[in-house]
């Protein structure tokens, strides 16, 4: 039979870029927490101790919905539940957003970083690697590996045309998945 893949879309009034990576400061890092296991935070949390030992001003932006983890460091502040706003200035205000699942089906946050302009750094699932092309969009690394994500955190924060390069191409291969586009190829 003939068929046409209709991927999922993103709703680009939701999040949108506000300011230009030029303007963020590259030391400035989010991530999504999660409790499950699956999610990797604590490879994240780990990767971004090692580079927090290279570069001692990094700032984390952290959110999700579920109580923030204990004891965190001063340098990582925690939002719950964000608004529309609050994600928005997450986003916008960070340079790099890190993804850290061992497994998804679609790459949400990923896409909703590159939306607003972010240059990612994250594992190479499958579900990221719809729009995570390592070296073009993202940069990748193996699942379950920090030590490699802290690498790629560093690169990021220490090579500014890299993260103007991935953050440019992932903002403009990310309006490829509007769900205006899925929906009218869904009607016809």
């Amino acid at each position: 039979k003939n068929c046409q893949l209709i991927p999922n879309g993103f709703d680009f009034e939701f999040f949108k870029r506000t300011v230009k990576m030029e303007e963020r400061d590259r030391l400035h890092v989010a991530m999504m927490y999660h409790t499950q296991e699956l999610k990797g935070c604590d490879d994240g949390f780990e990767a971004l101790n090692l580079v927090k030992r290279k570069h001692p001003d990094l700032k984390v932006s952290l959110f999700g919905v579920y109580p923030a983890p204990e004891n965190l460091p001063d340098w990582i502040t925690y939002y719950r539940q964000p608004d529309k706003e609050t994600f928005n200035k997450i986003y916008n205000s960070a340079a790099i957003f890190i993804a850290t699942s061992w497994s998804e089906g679609w790459g949400l946050v990923v896409g909703e970083a590159m939306m607003c302009g972010c240059a990612v750094a994250c594992t190479d699932n499958n579900g990221y690697k719809e729009m995570a092309i390592d070296g073009t969009t993202a940069l990748l690394s193996p699942i379950k590996n920090p030590t490699v994500l802290a690498q790629n955190i560093i690169r990021l924060i220490e090579n500014d045309s890299l993260r103007l390069e991935l953050s440019e191409r992932g903002y403009e291969y990310i309006k490829q998945f509007d769900w205006e586009k899925s929906y009218s190829k869904l009607r016809s």
